[in-house]
């Protein structure tokens, strides 16, 4: 596989960074809809992290002309608040939040691919740190939201924060 030259870098950056732009929309958006105080916190926090990798990104665009200082991790993605009672959800609120989380699942999959096709490209340490590093965080938000669908289809609620 070819290691990516600047221009080849700026381009797959540009590109990162108007996928974790929608993606924050898209959690704020999931956040708002849900009716569940555990899937508005989960939601809010997945937006959260998706900025810090959009000014990420954005360091890392603006770097290529000069030095870039590393990566900082995003905060451990946990409840915030103490765990509510669990609500019982109407059946259309649950369809909304599973097509929700089903559409995250897949977006944060192909997030994780593609951070790590960039790592293996990447010339420079520090930027093939910083991809991996996102590869990582993006495995694991897929993993919160499949531990999440997997309570609203077969519990009928959300677990967050359980």
């Amino acid at each position: 596989m070819p290691a990516a030259d600047d221009r080849e870098l700026a381009a797959a950056i540009e590109l990162a960074m108007h996928a974790e732009a929608e993606a924050e929309a898209f959690y704020t958006r999931a956040g708002e809809s849900t009716g569940d105080p555990r899937g508005r916190d989960m939601f809010a926090q997945l937006a959260r992290f998706e900025h810090h990798h959009y000014v990420s990104l954005q360091r890392l665009h603006e770097a290529l002309r000069g030095d870039f200082p590393g990566y900082q991790a995003a905060a451990a993605l946990l409840p915030e608040r103490p765990s509510a009672a669990p609500l019982t959800l109407g059946e259309q609120q649950r369809k909304n939040d599973v097509d929700a989380l089903t559409i995250a699942i897949a977006a944060e999959t192909k997030a994780a691919a593609s951070y790590r096709d960039l790592s293996a490209r990447a010339l420079a340490d520090a930027v093939k740190k910083m991809f991996a590093k996102l590869a990582e965080e993006e495995e694991l938000h897929r993993k919160v939201l499949e531990d999440q669908f997997f309570s609203l289809t077969n519990a009928s609620r959300w677990n967050w924060g359980d």
